[in-house]
């Protein structure tokens, strides 16, 4: 059994949620609070900013059969990757050659079986393409041919022909209503679906909508054949903006922004697109930094570390690997006041909680592992897994949920698009190089011992200079003084340790006494 989510509703709607928007020269910061608790955070700063939705004229730079993938050359430093099932068929794209004319199957699974992606690209051929994910490290952009033009209550899709509604509508007469609606807006040969936003909005909203969009895809089509060489054809709206007009809706009780001009601009753009929501939009002007204000520092702090406290007493532990995050739910402090399978059924729950607030804060993407407490019960169990898949309704990223496996463990995925939180605001350790660990005192005075030992096999210096961490040598001079005097008597040396604070616990040098050269000491 799988639960899905990516399609939530607001389970509680006396639930407090503000968009809180910090604009500074550097970087723009927008934190969703939910119930004074920070769910979501994007950051952006101005000299990496996303391209996520960008429209681009391509140029195809190499075909990779075996992959069944292409480099496409955009305009940035660093190529962008198509998958074969992310190219769109013919349909719909006007008179654009988007593809050669290559007839296309239906599904994108049968796509990738069907149609061999050499066939359908060449070198130096011009292609559109949107980015779907930014870069990632060494990872290129991940790019798409199926464009998508996001409108306030409808997203325009050129490059197919479907109607959809949004999934997080769920009133069945609802969804009806907005079908007839996007039967009777759609222009001829381009797909339309409604937007969560849309749910209550009158025909007349829509067609002003896709009217706009029209509009836009037209000059886009044009911009398309008039550039020369790969290129924007189509830039997003600024962060800000672009918050406002994917997650600002009803639901949302205050949108609180610390710069006058982006509040302006909010404003305006408001006033055109959802009038209604204009007075939810504070300007906030005390001197005390706004994300102080309202405590998001704090937890923007504690949403780099990798335990995670819970009311209870209880805590959770997030490590992030390469191929998955591995997350580990304990107890801790906690002994509960009844039985121990209530100690953990609590603990276990409001763990869940917690965690998918912290995959959503994070934006953790990929395979995820959580480790929860076994619990005898199988009905404990069953609740577990259920309150787990209601808690990540709200993420707007997908997410699948399985069954508590074998191991007394669930497994999920999540998709992302943004970069990791963690990733974003930190970097690799300098002294344990991103491992989180250093080899302690005791090991380290031990094989610099035997480093000694095999260097002075294979040389003659009778009289060498030792310089090490300050706790190696403390150790050499102390505890383990008794193994460092056997060596110099064993090789009839004379060795003079330095202690050297800015060393690193791991850094060993050896110098001759009276040039002081460095003499090459291996690691073994």
């Amino acid at each position: 059994m799988n639960f899905s989510s990516g399609t939530g509703v607001r389970k509680n709607f006396f639930e407090m949620k503000e968009l809180i928007i910090n604009v500074s020269p550097q970087e723009k910061r927008i934190a969703l609070m939910v119930d004074h608790k920070l769910t979501e955070l994007t950051i952006e700063r101005d000299d990496n900013p996303s391209v996520v939705g960008n429209i681009y004229r391509g140029r195809v730079d190499a075909v990779v059969p075996g992959m069944q993938a292409a480099f496409i050359d955009y305009g940035d430093e660093k190529n962008g990757f198509l998958y074969v099932s992310d190219i769109a068929g013919t349909e719909g794209t006007g008179d654009i050659d988007l593809i050669n004319g290559v007839p296309r199957a239906r599904t994108r699974a049968k796509r990738a079986r069907q149609q061999p992606i050499e066939t359908m690209l060449k070198t130096n051929q011009y292609i559109m393409v949107q980015v779907v994910k930014d870069r990632l490290g060494t990872k290129g952009a991940r790019l798409t041919n199926f464009i998508t033009m996001p409108g306030r209550y409808v997203v325009l899709m050129p490059t197919v022909n479907t109607l959809g509604v949004s999934r997080k509508i769920e009133s069945a007469k609802e969804r009806d209503r907005l079908k007839r609606i996007l039967q009777q807006t759609r222009p001829k040969g381009v797909g339309l679906v409604t937007r969560t936003a849309g749910e209550g909005q009158s025909k007349v909203d829509f067609q002003s909508d896709v009217k706009f969009l029209g509009r836009a895809w037209d000059r886009i089509k044009k911009n398309f054949d008039t550039m020369k060489g790969p290129g924007l054809l189509r830039e997003d709206l600024s962060p800000v903006l672009r918050i406002i007009r994917d997650r600002f809706n009803e639901s949302i009780d205050k949108v609180v922004v610390d710069d006058d001009k982006a509040y302006k601009e909010i404003v305006t753009f408001l006033e055109n697109l959802a009038p209604a929501l204009v007075n939810r939009v504070k300007l906030y002007k005390p001197k005390r930094p706004i994300f102080d204000k309202f405590k998001v520092e704090k937890e923007i702090t504690r949403a780099l570390q990798r335990k995670v406290m819970l009311k209870s007493g209880g805590h959770i532990c997030i490590d992030q690997t390469e191929a998955l995050i591995a997350i580990d739910v304990n107890t801790g402090k906690f002994t509960g006041k009844k039985q121990l399978e209530d100690t953990v059924f609590i603990t276990n729950m409001e763990s869940a909680e917690e965690i998918a607030r912290q995959v959503r804060l994070r934006d953790l993407g990929g395979i995820i592992v959580i480790d929860f407490i076994d619990m005898e019960r199988y009905r404990n169990r069953e609740k577990l897994l259920r309150h787990l898949s209601e808690a990540l309704l709200d993420d707007p990223a997908k997410t699948t949920v399985s069954e508590v496996n074998e191991l007394g463990m669930i497994e999920m995925t999540r998709k992302r698009v943004k970069h990791n939180l963690v990733k974003a605001l930190s970097q690799p350790c300098p002294y344990c190089s991103g491992s989180g660990l250093v080899r302690s005192v005791t090991t380290m005075t031990f094989d610099t011992l035997r480093r000694l030992e095999a260097h002075f096999c294979d040389s003659k210096e009778k009289h060498v200079v030792l310089q090490v961490h300050p706790d190696v040598a403390k150790r050499l001079r102390n505890e383990n003084q008794h193994i460092f005097d056997a060596v110099v008597k064993k090789f009839d040396r004379d060795i003079d340790i330095e202690s050297m604070p800015e060393f690193h616990i791991h850094d060993v040098k050896v110098l001759r006494a009276k040039s002081r050269r460095e003499i090459e000491l291996h690691e073994h």
